[in-house]
């Protein structure tokens, strides 16, 4: 109800309209398919209250018992739908102001291939005939239909009064990710970066825009989920990214460019840590993993016990 009265109040043209007690002279009590003015009385009194300048806030206690009154599943203190009462208010606010006494009937004419715009001045016309208030003053409009016969293929064009339309929220097609590239100067810092991908999008697409932030071509980027200074999952260019939650912990590595067949190598950094036993006095070594794991691409023709000491050395250095 809060965001609905806010909403409407901020018309100017209809809150001008109520601020000037114009309804007055135009609240019809006769029309059956309104509330008897009622409606309209409770919302000029809340529009007053609210552009009076002498409250910080206003309780509509009046008006939403109105309201639960003449539509019952607004009672209550729940959490309601403020499109539903929108609604139902602009509606009521049309009935309860119509100046149109006794609606006649019309009968209503096919296009048979006039100019639209004679169909829908003609169109116009008869919804003032039985709808005149400031409700349609302010909102109301016409909504062009075609419907095309699959028989004979006549066509039929028709212009329907509204009051309001109901379209969904736009759904975001991108996703904003977390990830901490490392290079592979073994002298700079794993750098967080915040990357634009396609929601729908694949581990090579997080490559490609991760590329554009740091010149290093995707070919030379392994993806890799860490938990706990471990590898949880490396991930492969075609997997999707939907696998990939919020909360992971990613590291995307650059790779050496190697000539022939290299292979893919992880490096776990340790810790020897002392514990001590203080009710027998006796101690124990062990080790812990602490920082970040490393990636290596490393040719398969060099995969002796030196020569990966040796790269390992250097890429800790």
């Amino acid at each position: 109800m809060n965001s609905a009265l806010q909403c409407l109040s901020n018309i100017p043209p209809l809150t001008e309209y109520f601020l000037q007690s114009s309804y007055l002279e135009e609240l019809n009590f006769t029309n059956p398919l309104g509330m008897k003015g009622e409606i309209a009385e409770a919302y000029a009194d809340v529009i007053k209250q609210m552009w009076s300048g002498r409250h910080y806030s206003v309780v509509p206690r009046v008006f939403k018992t109105k309201v639960g009154h003449f539509a019952s599943q607004f009672l209550g203190y729940q959490q309601h739908d403020s499109q539903e009462l929108l609604s139902f208010l602009l509606d009521g606010l049309h009935e309860d102001l119509n100046r149109v006494k006794n609606k006649e009937y019309i009968e209503l004419r096919d296009a048979e291939g006039r100019p639209d715009q004679e169909v829908v001045e003609e169109a116009w016309r008869n919804h003032r005939r039985r709808n005149d208030s400031v409700i349609v003053d302010t909102f109301h409009g016409l909504f062009k239909s075609t419907l095309v016969c699959p028989k004979c293929d006549k066509v039929s064009v028709t212009f329907d009064p509204f009051c309001y339309l109901s379209v969904p929220l736009p759904v975001s097609k991108e996703r904003v990710m977390e990830v901490f590239f490392v290079s592979l100067d073994p002298l700079a810092k794993p750098v967080q970066h915040r990357v634009v991908v396609p929601k729908a999008g694949k581990v090579s697409d997080l490559c490609a825009a991760l590329s554009d932030m740091t010149d290093v071509p995707p070919a030379q980027m392994v993806v890799a989920d860490v938990f706990n200074h471990r590898f949880y999952k490396i991930y492969n260019a075609d997997e999707s990214l939907s696998c990939i939650l919020d909360r992971d912990d990613i590291f995307v590595y650059e790779l050496s460019v190697q000539e022939e067949e290299s292979v893919l190598l992880a490096l776990y950094l340790r810790e020897r840590s002392h514990y001590r036993d203080y009710g027998s006095g006796s101690g124990s070594y062990g080790t812990s993993l602490f920082g970040h794991p490393l990636l290596f691409n490393v040719p398969r023709s060099s995969c002796s016990q030196e020569e990966l000491y040796q790269l390992f050395l250097l890429r800790l250095a």
